[in-house]
Protein backbone atom coordinates (compact mmCIF):
# COMPACT_ATOMS: atom_id res chain seq x y z
CA UNK A 1 0.00 0.00 0.00
CA UNK A 2 1.54 3.38 -0.69
CA UNK A 3 2.44 6.44 1.20
CA UNK A 4 -1.41 8.00 0.99
CA UNK A 5 -3.81 4.77 1.39
CA UNK A 6 -3.84 4.89 5.22
CA UNK A 7 -7.37 6.88 5.05
CA UNK A 8 -9.62 3.67 5.43
CA UNK A 9 -7.59 1.56 7.76
CA UNK A 10 -6.86 4.87 10.32
CA UNK A 11 -10.68 4.91 10.49
CA UNK A 12 -10.37 1.48 12.03
CA UNK A 13 -13.45 0.98 9.78
CA UNK A 14 -14.81 -2.64 9.78
CA UNK A 15 -16.07 -2.66 6.25
CA UNK A 16 -13.28 -4.94 4.68
CA UNK A 17 -14.68 -3.90 1.42
CA UNK A 18 -14.13 0.08 1.32
CA UNK A 19 -10.66 -0.91 2.67
CA UNK A 20 -10.18 -3.28 -0.14
CA UNK A 21 -11.54 -0.92 -3.17
CA UNK A 22 -10.14 2.52 -2.22
CA UNK A 23 -6.58 3.88 -3.06
CA UNK A 24 -5.37 6.71 -4.06
CA UNK A 25 -7.02 9.37 -5.82
CA UNK A 26 -6.43 9.82 -10.27
CA UNK A 27 -5.71 13.43 -11.77
CA UNK A 28 -9.69 12.68 -13.13
CA UNK A 29 -10.82 12.76 -9.17
CA UNK A 30 -8.54 16.25 -7.56
CA UNK A 31 -12.52 17.61 -8.38
CA UNK A 32 -14.76 15.65 -7.72
CA UNK A 33 -17.51 15.27 -10.36
CA UNK A 34 -21.16 14.70 -9.90
CA UNK A 35 -21.65 10.76 -9.22
CA UNK A 36 -22.82 9.71 -12.09
CA UNK A 37 -20.10 10.82 -14.38
CA UNK A 38 -17.64 9.23 -11.50
CA UNK A 39 -15.34 6.80 -12.82
CA UNK A 40 -14.38 3.84 -10.99
CA UNK A 41 -11.54 4.23 -8.14
CA UNK A 42 -8.68 2.14 -9.27
CA UNK A 43 -7.59 -1.13 -7.90
CA UNK A 44 -5.47 -1.75 -5.26
CA UNK A 45 -2.49 -2.49 -7.18
CA UNK A 46 -2.81 0.44 -9.74
CA UNK A 47 0.33 2.58 -9.23
CA UNK A 48 -0.28 6.62 -9.98
CA UNK A 49 1.89 9.18 -10.21
CA UNK A 50 2.61 11.41 -6.36
CA UNK A 51 0.83 14.62 -6.58
CA UNK A 52 4.22 16.43 -6.23
CA UNK A 53 5.98 14.53 -9.11
CA UNK A 54 7.41 17.20 -11.71
CA UNK A 55 7.37 20.88 -11.52
CA UNK A 56 4.70 20.69 -8.63
CA UNK A 57 6.89 20.08 -6.23
CA UNK A 58 8.24 23.37 -6.78
CA UNK A 59 4.66 25.15 -6.02
CA UNK A 60 4.49 23.23 -3.26
CA UNK A 61 7.86 24.58 -1.86
CA UNK A 62 7.03 28.32 -2.91
CA UNK A 63 3.46 27.91 -0.79
CA UNK A 64 5.22 26.69 2.35
CA UNK A 65 7.67 29.44 2.31
CA UNK A 66 5.92 32.61 1.07
CA UNK A 67 2.87 31.13 3.94
CA UNK A 68 5.22 30.75 6.78
CA UNK A 69 6.50 34.34 6.38
CA UNK A 70 3.32 35.79 6.44
CA UNK A 71 2.66 34.19 9.21
CA UNK A 72 5.85 34.53 10.92
CA UNK A 73 5.82 38.72 10.18
CA UNK A 74 2.22 38.92 11.43
CA UNK A 75 2.79 37.50 14.74
CA UNK A 76 5.98 39.19 15.54
CA UNK A 77 5.49 42.27 14.03
CA UNK A 78 3.00 43.80 16.70
CA UNK A 79 5.93 44.05 19.55
CA UNK A 80 8.00 46.04 17.96
CA UNK A 81 5.55 48.77 16.74
CA UNK A 82 3.79 48.90 20.07
CA UNK A 83 5.61 52.19 20.96
CA UNK A 84 4.54 53.62 17.76
CA UNK A 85 0.94 52.21 18.27
CA UNK A 86 0.89 53.75 21.45
CA UNK A 87 1.71 57.25 20.62
CA UNK A 88 -0.63 57.12 17.61
CA UNK A 89 -4.22 56.71 19.37
CA UNK A 90 -3.07 57.88 22.32
CA UNK A 91 -2.83 54.27 24.48
CA UNK A 92 -2.17 53.67 28.02
CA UNK A 93 0.38 50.82 28.96
CA UNK A 94 -2.75 48.35 29.06
CA UNK A 95 -3.98 49.20 25.73
CA UNK A 96 -0.57 48.78 24.45
CA UNK A 97 -0.11 45.48 25.46
CA UNK A 98 -3.05 44.41 24.40
CA UNK A 99 -2.78 45.09 20.81
CA UNK A 100 -0.12 42.39 21.29
CA UNK A 101 -2.08 40.25 23.38
CA UNK A 102 -5.30 40.11 21.15
CA UNK A 103 -3.52 38.57 18.26
CA UNK A 104 -2.85 35.60 20.18
CA UNK A 105 -6.34 35.25 21.92
CA UNK A 106 -7.30 34.87 17.61
CA UNK A 107 -4.83 32.25 17.31
CA UNK A 108 -6.37 30.69 20.86
CA UNK A 109 -10.11 30.51 18.80
CA UNK A 110 -8.15 29.38 15.60
CA UNK A 111 -7.34 26.60 17.39
CA UNK A 112 -10.42 25.63 19.03
CA UNK A 113 -12.25 25.95 15.36
CA UNK A 114 -9.82 25.33 13.10
CA UNK A 115 -9.66 21.51 13.07
CA UNK A 116 -13.12 20.83 12.52
CA UNK A 117 -12.84 23.64 9.14
CA UNK A 118 -9.53 21.89 7.79
CA UNK A 119 -11.48 18.66 8.06
CA UNK A 120 -14.81 19.50 6.90
CA UNK A 121 -13.80 21.85 3.59
CA UNK A 122 -10.50 20.12 2.83
CA UNK A 123 -6.74 21.34 3.47
CA UNK A 124 -6.63 23.57 0.35
CA UNK A 125 -9.78 25.87 0.63
CA UNK A 126 -8.59 26.51 4.13
CA UNK A 127 -5.43 27.69 3.10
CA UNK A 128 -6.95 29.99 0.13
CA UNK A 129 -9.94 31.05 2.77
CA UNK A 130 -7.31 31.95 5.86
CA UNK A 131 -4.95 33.48 3.38
CA UNK A 132 -7.78 35.71 2.08
CA UNK A 133 -8.15 37.01 5.72
CA UNK A 134 -4.59 37.26 6.58
CA UNK A 135 -4.49 40.01 3.66
CA UNK A 136 -7.57 41.14 4.81
CA UNK A 137 -6.55 41.10 8.29
CA UNK A 138 -2.81 42.82 7.88
CA UNK A 139 -4.36 45.23 5.53
CA UNK A 140 -7.44 46.70 7.76
CA UNK A 141 -4.65 46.48 10.33
CA UNK A 142 -2.01 48.97 8.21
CA UNK A 143 -5.49 51.30 7.38
CA UNK A 144 -7.27 51.34 11.32
CA UNK A 145 -8.23 55.12 12.40
CA UNK A 146 -9.52 53.65 15.55
CA UNK A 147 -8.26 51.45 18.57
CA UNK A 148 -11.38 48.97 18.24
CA UNK A 149 -10.84 48.65 14.54
CA UNK A 150 -7.42 47.90 15.22
CA UNK A 151 -7.73 45.46 17.95
CA UNK A 152 -10.40 43.79 15.33
CA UNK A 153 -8.14 43.72 12.43
CA UNK A 154 -5.61 41.92 14.97
CA UNK A 155 -7.86 39.26 16.21
CA UNK A 156 -8.80 38.18 11.99
CA UNK A 157 -4.68 37.89 11.99
CA UNK A 158 -4.34 35.36 14.70
CA UNK A 159 -7.16 33.71 14.07
CA UNK A 160 -6.62 33.17 10.41
CA UNK A 161 -2.53 33.11 11.15
CA UNK A 162 -3.33 30.33 13.29
CA UNK A 163 -5.49 27.97 11.36
CA UNK A 164 -3.46 28.75 8.01
CA UNK A 165 -0.66 27.24 9.65
CA UNK A 166 -2.10 24.10 10.60
CA UNK A 167 -3.42 23.50 7.24
CA UNK A 168 -0.49 24.45 5.71
CA UNK A 169 1.53 21.92 7.48
CA UNK A 170 -1.08 19.25 7.01
CA UNK A 171 -1.55 19.61 3.39
CA UNK A 172 2.79 19.92 3.05
CA UNK A 173 2.73 16.27 4.53
CA UNK A 174 -0.13 14.86 2.79
CA UNK A 175 0.88 16.06 -0.76
CA UNK A 176 4.66 15.69 -0.51
CA UNK A 177 7.05 12.90 -1.52
CA UNK A 178 8.08 10.92 1.62
CA UNK A 179 11.59 11.94 0.80
CA UNK A 180 10.33 15.66 0.30
CA UNK A 181 7.84 15.90 3.47
CA UNK A 182 10.07 16.86 6.08
CA UNK A 183 11.87 19.46 3.79
CA UNK A 184 8.49 21.92 2.86
CA UNK A 185 7.28 21.51 6.50
CA UNK A 186 10.88 22.72 7.42
CA UNK A 187 10.67 25.41 4.81
CA UNK A 188 7.71 26.70 6.36
CA UNK A 189 9.32 27.04 9.55
CA UNK A 190 12.34 28.80 7.31
CA UNK A 191 9.45 31.05 6.34
CA UNK A 192 8.32 32.04 9.63
CA UNK A 193 11.87 32.84 10.43
CA UNK A 194 12.34 34.54 7.77
CA UNK A 195 9.15 36.60 8.30
CA UNK A 196 10.27 37.22 11.96
CA UNK A 197 13.51 38.77 10.66
CA UNK A 198 11.42 40.85 8.17
CA UNK A 199 8.85 42.05 10.64
CA UNK A 200 12.02 43.47 13.09
CA UNK A 201 14.28 45.31 10.12
CA UNK A 202 10.60 46.56 9.01
CA UNK A 203 10.09 47.82 12.30
CA UNK A 204 13.61 49.18 13.10
CA UNK A 205 13.37 51.23 9.91
CA UNK A 206 13.08 55.23 11.25
CA UNK A 207 12.90 57.09 8.41
CA UNK A 208 9.75 56.39 6.26
CA UNK A 209 6.09 57.85 6.74
CA UNK A 210 3.57 56.55 8.41
CA UNK A 211 6.28 53.56 9.58
CA UNK A 212 4.51 51.07 11.74
CA UNK A 213 1.45 50.74 9.50
CA UNK A 214 3.90 49.88 6.53
CA UNK A 215 5.17 47.60 8.99
CA UNK A 216 2.48 45.37 9.55
CA UNK A 217 0.59 45.79 6.21
CA UNK A 218 3.50 44.12 4.68
CA UNK A 219 2.12 40.67 5.74
CA UNK A 220 -0.45 40.93 2.93
CA UNK A 221 2.35 40.52 0.28
CA UNK A 222 3.56 37.36 0.61
CA UNK A 223 0.00 36.00 1.73
CA UNK A 224 -1.65 37.27 -1.24
CA UNK A 225 1.05 35.63 -3.34
CA UNK A 226 0.60 32.39 -1.56
CA UNK A 227 -3.07 32.30 -2.15
CA UNK A 228 -2.70 33.05 -5.85
CA UNK A 229 -0.19 30.05 -6.07
CA UNK A 230 -2.51 28.06 -4.00
CA UNK A 231 -5.29 28.54 -6.73
CA UNK A 232 -3.49 28.34 -9.73
CA UNK A 233 -1.12 25.80 -8.92
CA UNK A 234 -2.11 23.38 -6.30
CA UNK A 235 -4.30 20.33 -5.88
CA UNK A 236 -6.41 19.11 -3.25
CA UNK A 237 -4.82 16.86 -0.63
CA UNK A 238 -5.73 12.66 -2.13
CA UNK A 239 -5.77 11.74 1.50
CA UNK A 240 -8.60 14.27 2.15
CA UNK A 241 -10.26 13.04 -0.80
CA UNK A 242 -10.44 9.18 -0.17
CA UNK A 243 -12.02 10.22 3.19
CA UNK A 244 -15.06 12.12 1.87
CA UNK A 245 -15.08 9.61 -0.48
CA UNK A 246 -15.87 7.14 2.09
CA UNK A 247 -19.68 8.49 2.50
CA UNK A 248 -20.91 5.00 4.08
CA UNK A 249 -18.42 4.70 6.84
CA UNK A 250 -20.42 5.02 9.83
CA UNK A 251 -19.72 7.94 12.76
CA UNK A 252 -18.90 5.51 15.08
CA UNK A 253 -15.68 4.06 13.43
CA UNK A 254 -14.87 8.06 13.80
CA UNK A 255 -15.33 7.68 17.39
CA UNK A 256 -13.47 4.87 17.77
CA UNK A 257 -10.46 6.00 15.75
CA UNK A 258 -10.42 8.99 18.26
CA UNK A 259 -9.91 6.14 21.15
CA UNK A 260 -7.04 4.76 19.07
CA UNK A 261 -5.68 7.77 19.13
CA UNK A 262 -6.02 9.66 22.24
CA UNK A 263 -2.30 7.94 23.46
CA UNK A 264 -1.06 9.70 20.96
CA UNK A 265 -2.58 12.82 21.04
CA UNK A 266 -1.11 12.85 24.82
CA UNK A 267 2.49 12.42 24.03
CA UNK A 268 2.43 15.22 21.65
CA UNK A 269 0.60 17.27 23.65
CA UNK A 270 3.00 16.90 25.89
CA UNK A 271 6.06 17.70 23.71
CA UNK A 272 5.01 20.85 23.01
CA UNK A 273 4.33 21.90 26.72
CA UNK A 274 8.23 20.54 26.95
CA UNK A 275 9.11 22.74 23.86
CA UNK A 276 7.67 25.71 25.88
CA UNK A 277 9.35 24.96 28.91
CA UNK A 278 12.92 25.17 27.67
CA UNK A 279 13.35 28.67 28.53
CA UNK A 280 13.18 30.12 25.17
CA UNK A 281 11.07 33.32 26.36
CA UNK A 282 13.63 33.54 29.50
CA UNK A 283 16.47 33.90 27.11
CA UNK A 284 14.58 36.39 25.15
CA UNK A 285 14.42 38.58 28.05
CA UNK A 286 18.41 38.48 28.74
CA UNK A 287 18.86 39.14 25.23
CA UNK A 288 18.70 43.17 25.26
CA UNK A 289 20.92 43.45 28.78
CA UNK A 290 23.81 41.29 27.14
CA UNK A 291 23.95 43.37 24.00
CA UNK A 292 23.61 46.44 26.73
CA UNK A 293 26.71 44.79 28.44
CA UNK A 294 28.86 45.44 24.86
CA UNK A 295 28.26 48.96 25.45
CA UNK A 296 25.52 49.35 23.02
CA UNK A 297 22.66 52.08 24.27
CA UNK A 298 19.57 50.06 25.89
CA UNK A 299 17.21 52.23 23.87
CA UNK A 300 18.48 50.31 20.79
CA UNK A 301 19.47 47.01 22.58
CA UNK A 302 16.58 45.17 22.45
CA UNK A 303 16.16 46.13 18.53
CA UNK A 304 19.51 44.94 18.18
CA UNK A 305 19.14 41.44 20.36
CA UNK A 306 15.68 40.88 17.93
CA UNK A 307 17.64 41.60 14.61
CA UNK A 308 20.63 39.39 15.99
CA UNK A 309 18.99 36.48 17.45
CA UNK A 310 16.79 36.76 14.07
CA UNK A 311 19.84 36.47 11.52
CA UNK A 312 20.91 33.40 13.68
CA UNK A 313 17.50 31.49 13.49
CA UNK A 314 17.50 32.24 9.92
CA UNK A 315 20.47 29.85 8.96
CA UNK A 316 19.84 27.46 11.56
CA UNK A 317 16.80 26.75 10.26
CA UNK A 318 18.71 26.22 7.07
CA UNK A 319 20.66 23.81 8.73
CA UNK A 320 17.85 21.77 9.90
CA UNK A 321 16.02 21.41 6.43
CA UNK A 322 19.31 18.85 5.98
CA UNK A 323 19.58 17.61 9.54
CA UNK A 324 16.26 16.12 9.45
CA UNK A 325 15.76 14.71 6.53
CA UNK A 326 19.32 13.08 6.86
CA UNK A 327 19.67 11.92 10.54
CA UNK A 328 16.19 11.65 11.77
CA UNK A 329 13.38 13.93 13.87
CA UNK A 330 14.77 12.11 17.06
CA UNK A 331 18.20 12.73 16.56
CA UNK A 332 17.67 16.61 15.54
CA UNK A 333 15.29 16.94 18.83
CA UNK A 334 17.63 15.46 21.18
CA UNK A 335 20.56 17.34 20.11
CA UNK A 336 18.86 20.64 20.09
CA UNK A 337 17.82 20.17 23.72
CA UNK A 338 20.90 19.20 24.82
CA UNK A 339 22.46 21.86 23.57
CA UNK A 340 19.82 24.35 24.47
CA UNK A 341 21.19 22.47 28.28
CA UNK A 342 23.95 23.57 28.09
CA UNK A 343 24.37 26.95 26.89
CA UNK A 344 21.04 27.74 29.30
CA UNK A 345 23.04 26.21 32.40
CA UNK A 346 26.17 28.42 31.28
CA UNK A 347 23.92 31.15 30.99
CA UNK A 348 22.87 30.66 34.57
CA UNK A 349 26.52 30.57 35.75
CA UNK A 350 26.97 34.09 33.69
CA UNK A 351 23.78 35.55 35.12
CA UNK A 352 25.06 35.06 39.25
CA UNK A 353 28.24 36.62 38.27
CA UNK A 354 26.22 39.52 36.20
CA UNK A 355 23.75 40.18 39.15
CA UNK A 356 21.50 42.33 37.05
CA UNK A 357 18.27 41.41 37.54
CA UNK A 358 17.30 44.91 38.92
CA UNK A 359 18.04 46.40 35.49
CA UNK A 360 15.63 43.93 33.41
CA UNK A 361 12.75 45.49 33.38
CA UNK A 362 14.02 48.39 32.86
CA UNK A 363 15.74 48.14 29.63
CA UNK A 364 12.36 45.36 28.28
CA UNK A 365 9.67 47.62 30.02
CA UNK A 366 8.83 50.07 27.03
CA UNK A 367 5.94 52.00 29.15
CA UNK A 368 8.80 53.03 32.02
CA UNK A 369 11.13 54.00 29.13
CA UNK A 370 8.02 56.15 27.66
CA UNK A 371 7.65 57.60 31.12
CA UNK A 372 11.12 59.07 30.86
CA UNK A 373 10.55 60.04 27.58
CA UNK A 374 7.76 62.04 28.82
CA UNK A 375 9.33 64.13 31.94
CA UNK A 376 12.13 64.91 29.09
CA UNK A 377 9.50 66.50 27.23
CA UNK A 378 7.59 68.48 29.55
CA UNK A 379 11.29 70.28 29.69
CA UNK A 380 11.33 71.27 25.97
CA UNK A 381 7.91 72.56 26.16
CA UNK A 382 7.37 76.51 26.73
CA UNK A 383 5.99 77.40 30.14
CA UNK A 384 3.98 80.10 31.46
CA UNK A 385 3.48 81.74 28.06
CA UNK A 386 1.66 80.76 24.65
CA UNK A 387 3.04 79.66 21.62
CA UNK A 388 4.41 82.04 19.30
CA UNK A 389 2.30 80.79 16.67
CA UNK A 390 -1.13 80.01 18.06
CA UNK A 391 -2.30 78.87 14.52
CA UNK A 392 0.37 75.94 14.26
CA UNK A 393 -0.97 72.76 16.23
CA UNK A 394 2.16 72.09 18.43
CA UNK A 395 4.99 74.44 19.49
CA UNK A 396 7.51 71.68 19.26
CA UNK A 397 8.61 72.11 15.74
CA UNK A 398 9.28 75.63 16.50
CA UNK A 399 10.46 76.06 20.24
CA UNK A 400 14.25 74.44 20.30
CA UNK A 401 14.80 72.24 23.16
CA UNK A 402 17.42 73.49 25.54
CA UNK A 403 21.51 72.30 25.13
CA UNK A 404 20.90 70.93 28.95
CA UNK A 405 17.76 68.68 28.06
CA UNK A 406 19.99 67.61 25.07
CA UNK A 407 23.15 66.51 27.39
CA UNK A 408 20.97 64.32 29.85
CA UNK A 409 19.19 62.33 27.07
CA UNK A 410 22.84 61.94 25.58
CA UNK A 411 24.17 60.77 28.77
CA UNK A 412 21.15 58.80 29.71
CA UNK A 413 22.68 56.03 27.48
CA UNK A 414 26.33 56.21 28.98
CA UNK A 415 24.98 56.00 32.10
CA UNK A 416 22.71 53.11 31.69
CA UNK A 417 25.86 51.23 30.26
CA UNK A 418 28.01 52.12 32.98
CA UNK A 419 25.14 50.53 35.04
CA UNK A 420 24.64 47.29 33.01
CA UNK A 421 28.15 46.47 32.70
CA UNK A 422 28.67 45.93 36.50
CA UNK A 423 29.79 42.28 37.55
CA UNK A 424 30.95 40.75 33.78
CA UNK A 425 34.71 41.19 32.60
CA UNK A 426 34.61 41.84 28.89
CA UNK A 427 35.81 38.53 27.46
CA UNK A 428 33.05 37.34 30.36
CA UNK A 429 30.43 39.85 28.10
CA UNK A 430 31.36 38.44 24.62
CA UNK A 431 30.78 34.96 26.32
CA UNK A 432 27.78 35.76 26.98
CA UNK A 433 26.19 37.07 23.99
CA UNK A 434 27.67 34.01 22.21
CA UNK A 435 26.07 31.59 24.25
CA UNK A 436 23.14 33.09 23.49
CA UNK A 437 23.14 32.82 20.09
CA UNK A 438 24.42 29.30 20.42
CA UNK A 439 21.05 28.56 22.48
CA UNK A 440 18.91 30.20 19.42
CA UNK A 441 20.83 28.21 16.77
CA UNK A 442 20.43 24.57 18.72
CA UNK A 443 16.75 25.87 19.34
CA UNK A 444 15.76 26.49 15.62
CA UNK A 445 17.78 23.28 14.54
CA UNK A 446 15.71 21.03 16.52
CA UNK A 447 13.06 22.33 18.95
CA UNK A 448 11.63 24.62 17.06
CA UNK A 449 10.39 22.90 13.95
CA UNK A 450 10.78 19.44 14.36
CA UNK A 451 7.74 19.45 17.33
CA UNK A 452 5.46 20.58 14.29
CA UNK A 453 6.50 17.99 11.98
CA UNK A 454 5.78 15.36 14.13
CA UNK A 455 2.66 16.79 14.26
CA UNK A 456 1.59 16.35 10.60
CA UNK A 457 2.65 12.86 10.60
CA UNK A 458 1.60 10.63 13.51
CA UNK A 459 -2.11 11.47 13.50
CA UNK A 460 -4.63 9.63 10.95
CA UNK A 461 -5.48 11.51 7.73
CA UNK A 462 -9.70 11.09 8.78
CA UNK A 463 -9.12 12.90 12.45
CA UNK A 464 -5.46 15.16 11.49
CA UNK A 465 -6.80 18.67 11.59
CA UNK A 466 -9.05 18.26 14.46
CA UNK A 467 -5.67 16.50 16.70
CA UNK A 468 -3.31 18.70 15.06
CA UNK A 469 -5.97 21.53 15.95
CA UNK A 470 -6.29 20.44 19.61
CA UNK A 471 -2.69 20.25 20.06
CA UNK A 472 -2.41 24.39 18.90
CA UNK A 473 -4.41 25.07 21.51
CA UNK A 474 -2.02 23.41 23.62
CA UNK A 475 1.08 25.51 22.28
CA UNK A 476 -0.98 28.81 22.37
CA UNK A 477 -1.62 28.09 26.22
CA UNK A 478 1.75 27.35 27.41
CA UNK A 479 2.97 30.05 24.77
CA UNK A 480 0.73 32.56 26.75
CA UNK A 481 1.13 31.79 30.04
CA UNK A 482 5.45 31.09 29.65
CA UNK A 483 5.71 34.79 28.12
CA UNK A 484 3.23 36.57 31.19
CA UNK A 485 5.68 34.11 33.41
CA UNK A 486 9.04 35.38 32.83
CA UNK A 487 9.26 38.53 34.95
CA UNK A 488 7.31 36.76 37.91
CA UNK A 489 9.67 33.97 37.76
CA UNK A 490 12.67 36.16 37.34
CA UNK A 491 11.83 38.18 40.51
CA UNK A 492 10.86 34.98 42.80
CA UNK A 493 13.93 32.31 41.47
CA UNK A 494 16.20 35.17 40.18
CA UNK A 495 17.44 35.37 36.51
CA UNK A 496 19.89 31.93 37.19
CA UNK A 497 17.53 30.57 39.65
CA UNK A 498 15.02 30.22 36.54
CA UNK A 499 17.62 29.17 33.90
CA UNK A 500 18.82 26.46 36.33
CA UNK A 501 15.14 25.52 36.50
CA UNK A 502 14.97 25.75 32.59
CA UNK A 503 18.25 23.85 32.34
CA UNK A 504 16.41 21.01 34.13
CA UNK A 505 13.45 20.99 31.56
CA UNK A 506 15.53 20.50 28.60
CA UNK A 507 16.95 17.18 30.59
CA UNK A 508 13.25 16.23 30.84
CA UNK A 509 12.79 16.88 27.44
CA UNK A 510 15.83 14.98 26.65
CA UNK A 511 14.67 11.53 28.37
CA UNK A 512 11.07 12.53 27.02
CA UNK A 513 11.77 12.24 23.54
CA UNK A 514 13.99 9.16 24.07
CA UNK A 515 11.51 7.12 25.43
CA UNK A 516 8.03 8.82 23.76
CA UNK A 517 8.77 10.16 20.26
CA UNK A 518 8.48 7.71 17.00
CA UNK A 519 11.10 8.04 14.58
CA UNK A 520 9.14 8.66 11.22
CA UNK A 521 12.33 9.86 8.80
CA UNK A 522 11.67 7.41 5.73
CA UNK A 523 8.29 5.83 6.69
CA UNK A 524 4.90 6.81 4.41
CA UNK A 525 2.28 8.20 6.79
CA UNK A 526 0.51 5.05 6.17
CA UNK A 527 3.50 3.08 7.61
CA UNK A 528 3.70 5.81 11.09
CA UNK A 529 -0.08 5.07 11.74
CA UNK A 530 0.28 1.52 11.09
CA UNK A 531 2.96 1.54 13.98
CA UNK A 532 1.45 3.70 16.35
CA UNK A 533 -1.93 1.64 16.10
CA UNK A 534 -0.22 -1.95 16.41
CA UNK A 535 2.48 -1.60 18.53
CA UNK A 536 1.92 -0.56 22.09
CA UNK A 537 3.59 2.38 23.83
CA UNK A 538 4.95 0.08 26.22
CA UNK A 539 7.00 -2.13 23.61
CA UNK A 540 8.35 1.02 21.67
CA UNK A 541 9.59 2.28 25.39
CA UNK A 542 11.22 -0.87 25.43
CA UNK A 543 12.71 -0.59 21.90
CA UNK A 544 14.16 2.25 22.30
CA UNK A 545 15.96 1.11 25.57
CA UNK A 546 17.26 -1.62 23.97
CA UNK A 547 19.44 1.51 21.88
CA UNK A 548 21.37 1.90 25.12
CA UNK A 549 24.13 -0.24 25.41
CA UNK A 550 24.12 -0.56 28.84
CA UNK A 551 20.44 -1.52 29.32
CA UNK A 552 20.60 -3.93 26.09
CA UNK A 553 21.15 -6.55 28.41
CA UNK A 554 18.64 -6.16 31.37
CA UNK A 555 16.19 -9.55 31.46
CA UNK A 556 13.05 -8.17 31.70
CA UNK A 557 13.61 -5.61 28.78
CA UNK A 558 14.25 -9.14 27.02
CA UNK A 559 11.11 -10.70 28.30
CA UNK A 560 8.96 -7.91 27.50
CA UNK A 561 9.95 -7.87 24.16
CA UNK A 562 10.01 -11.98 23.38
CA UNK A 563 6.55 -11.61 24.73
CA UNK A 564 5.71 -8.90 22.26
CA UNK A 565 6.94 -10.63 19.81
CA UNK A 566 4.63 -13.71 20.18
CA UNK A 567 1.59 -11.45 20.62
CA UNK A 568 1.33 -10.75 23.98
CA UNK A 569 1.75 -7.17 24.03
CA UNK A 570 -1.41 -4.94 24.04
CA UNK A 571 -2.73 -2.77 21.20
CA UNK A 572 -2.75 0.81 20.96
Amino acid sequence: MSDEEDTAILLNSANKTIEKSINKVPNDYQCLPPKNLRKPLPKENDNLTPLTSGNKNIFVSMVAILAGIAFGSDMSIAKPIAPLIKHEFNLNCFEKDFVISIWFVGALVGGLTGGFLIDSFGRRWTMILTLVFLTFGALLSALANHYILLLVARMICGYSGSVSAIAHCIYMAEVSELNKRGYNIILYQLGVATGFLISVIAAAIKNIDYQWRFSIGITAVPALTACIITIIFLQRSPPFLLYKRMANVSKTSSKKAWYTIFETLTIMAFLLIFQQGTGKRQVLYYAPRLFALLGICSNVAEVTALISLAIVKVFSTMLSLIIVERCGRRTALITSATICMTTISLLSLLATIDRGDDNLDVINNHCKNHRNEEVKTHTILPTGSPPPFPLLPTPLAIVPPSPETWTQIKASCEVQNIAVSDGLTDSLRILAVITLLVYEAAYALGLGPVPLLNLTEVFPAAVRGKCISFVSIVIWITHIIATESVSAMTKSLTLAGSYLFYSFMCLVTIFYVFLFIPETKGKSLHQIAQELRKISLGTRICNNLRSLPLICHIQWIKRYNENTNNGQSTLI
